[in-house]
């Protein structure tokens, strides 16, 4: 009810504007939702007056009073009383018992399909999720990835866009020449069949860290000759052949192609056990080396060239000039502003000694040994996905650290032409532990083998606790269901843009404002339910039953779709997860306060609300990818 009406006040409101002498835009932020308990700002309030009286020169006061006045003249919608003005606020207030009528009957009517969209014209998106890197585990910061991605694509595609979900594997590049040369050199094939992710990251952190400390020797000065000569030439025989193995890799070698394929194959088949305890799928697995080796990067790289976007380094790199101006906006087709020529660089060149001394940003697409990076293969990505998919966005589900790169690289896109499709970095906070940042080189990491275990052992020792008469098969069922909604919703419920200092103990608490929490919510709406013997039709109830709990909780009812609106607006998944558990606290707070199934009156009622609540209850959560429970 409450989605029609903020619509209508909207439509109102813009002529009220206009009918009182003033000329200003109304958009959809114009009218916001207030406490249903507010009785002096109503439940919807415009603070439009404002903006309007500094633009004038007017008391916002003034400006609202007249803007009320054409308001009520013009009339308002259904289910809206009254327009009031307190402090230079416009003020909506509802009438609850329409409001708990109409309510009520949408989720009656919608029941699953309540809060989402149905689009005439849907936008295509197809987003970047997930996207680990083969031969290493999934730690948490890719679990933070999958589940933020999983929640915001299932929001998008409720709200009635039509949503690919590509999982964007780290599959190609010169570490994978570094990996194929430490296999070779030192591998086992014993080692890698017992546990192939663990021996590939171990050979992966030995390359690392003994090329680290080769170059701090290196680095170090005060040695001999012969013992510097020593180390230049035993670090340049492992950097050296890593760089050979990747070039045999691009070229197709079969002994490199052979072993990268059975490492790429040994990685997907553990990311996909994991994936499916999850509950998270994805509609394509485009790896980087896709691109690569289906020529799109060729495409890309002779694209740039033929058009004078890029240009070649004296080293003969390949790069495009990006300068500080450019930034604002460049994911907007509406709004980039960008130059493709390269008259402006060669000028800064003129004028500095090196491409890294020039004052612009050089986007690098292919290094002076001729092989490509990841740049390239992103901006390939957006040339496959305009031909391919046809597509109106293209969303990076990226950690913020890799702000200033998604930056450079929309620019780029820009310039490349490529000027039909939405470009959207979301971003999210990066992950550490109590000890300090994770490395996978270093060896610091939390796989989500890790947390799901400790989630579930936690969770399992929890269903002991209560004491249930259970055996123990439904023990697993129950404690599994608890662990993943305990994990999900930790990761969708932290503000996004947070960074997370991740801590087991905490993670896995199933105390406090959690998923566990929403579920048990949830459990006693069903418990209720089951103990009655039947649920009277929405129509066959009277509103004016309900008292001032039961109309909170309906207002909030009511809510979910403005809610699911907020997350598509913000490419954001926690303003349901936020709202979830607000409405978990209203439904508990109405349960203590109000006696359900032997009430002296309004049983009726409250049992169509319980009903109601359940089944929002069960679409949000849906959509965070936790399960239900009919017990706890």
């Amino acid at each position: 009810m409450l989605s029609p009406t903020r619509r209508g006040l909207l439509d109102g409101l813009r002529v009220a504007v206009t009918e009182a002498g003033y000329d200003h835009e109304v958009d959809a932020s114009t009218v916001e939702l207030e406490d249903f308990d507010d009785a002096e700002k109503g439940e919807f309030s415009s603070a439009l007056s404002f903006a309007i009286g500094a633009d004038v020169g007017e008391n916002p006061m003034a400006v609202a009073e007249s803007i009320a006045e054409a308001h009520r003249a013009h009339g308002l919608p259904e289910g809206v009383v009254s327009v009031t003005v307190e402090n230079g606020h416009i003020n909506y207030h509802l009438d609850p018992e329409s409001m708990a009528a109409l309510t009520l009957s949408q989720i009656d009517h919608d029941g699953s399909d309540y809060g989402s969209t149905e689009r005439a014209d849907p936008d295509r998106i197809i987003a970047d999720v997930s996207s680990p890197n083969i031969a290493k585990p999934l730690h948490v910061g890719h679990l933070r990835n999958t589940i933020l991605s999983d929640t915001l694509m299932n929001v998008l595609e409720e709200r009635g866009h039509d949503v690919t979900r590509d999982n964007h594997l780290g599959d190609w590049g010169t570490q994978f020449g570094n990996l194929l040369h430490e296999y070779v050199e030192y591998g086992s094939e014993d080692a890698f069949g017992d546990d192939p992710i663990a021996h590939l990251l171990d050979l992966y952190q030995q390359f690392e860290q003994r090329d680290g400390m080769l170059e701090d020797v290196e680095e170090f000065g005060a040695l001999t000759d012969e013992f510097e000569a020593a180390i230049e030439a035993e670090r340049a025989f492992h950097v050296d052949d890593g760089k050979a193995w990747f070039t045999r890799l691009e070229e197709g070698d079969e002994d490199a192609v052979g072993l990268w394929e059975q490492f790429r194959e040994a990685s997907i088949e553990r990311f996909e056990a994991i994936y499916a305890e999850l509950g998270v799928d994805f509609d394509c697995w485009l790896g980087e080396s896709f691109y690569a080796r289906e020529g799109w990067t060729d495409t890309v790289v002779e694209k740039a060239l033929e058009n004078d976007v890029a240009m070649r380094g004296p080293d003969g790199s390949v790069f495009i000039p990006i300068y500080d101006d450019e930034y604002e906006g460049a994911g907007d087709p509406a709004t980039a502003d960008v130059d493709a020529s390269l008259d402006r660089a060669r000028e800064m060149l003129d004028e500095a000694d090196s491409v890294d001394d020039a004052d612009f940003d050089a986007f690098y697409i292919v290094k002076s040994d001729g092989s490509t990076v990841y740049g390239t293969r992103d901006l390939a990505t957006i040339e496959y996905r305009i031909r391919e998919f046809d597509a109106d966005q293209s969303v990076y589900v990226v950690a913020s650290e890799q702000n200033r790169y998604f930056q450079q690289l929309f620019v780029a896109a820009r310039k490349m032409g490529y000027t039909n499709v939405r470009l959207e970095h979301i971003d999210y906070g990066m992950i550490s532990l109590p000890e300090g940042s994770m490395s996978t080189r270093g060896g610091q990491i939390v796989t989500v083998r890790e947390v799901l275990d400790a989630a579930d052992e936690r969770a399992r020792d929890i269903v002991r606790e209560k004491g249930r008469n259970v055996g123990e098969d439904e023990v697993e069922t129950i404690a599994r269901k608890i662990a993943l909604a305990t994990v999900k919703y930790g990761m969708v419920g932290a503000n996004r843009g947070k960074d997370i200092t991740f801590d087991i103990d905490e993670a896995v608490s199933l105390e406090g404002d959690t998923g566990p929490y929403v579920q048990y919510a949830t459990t006693r709406a069903y418990s209720i339910l089951d103990s009655a013997e039947a649920v009277p039709a929405v129509d066959d109830i009277d509103p004016a039953a309900f008292n001032d709990t039961d109309y909170d909780l309906i207002y909030h009812l009511g809510r979910y779709p403005l809610v699911l609106a907020r997350c598509e607006e913000r490419y954001d998944a926690a303003p349901l997860a936020h709202y979830l558990l607000e409405l978990a606290h209203v439904f508990n707070s109405f349960y203590h306060k109000n006696r359900v199934l032997d009430a002296e009156s309004a049983a009726e009622e409250r049992l169509v609300l319980t009903q109601a609540t359940a089944q929002v209850f069960e679409n949000g959560l849906n959509l965070l990818g936790i399960e239900t429970l009919a017990e706890m």
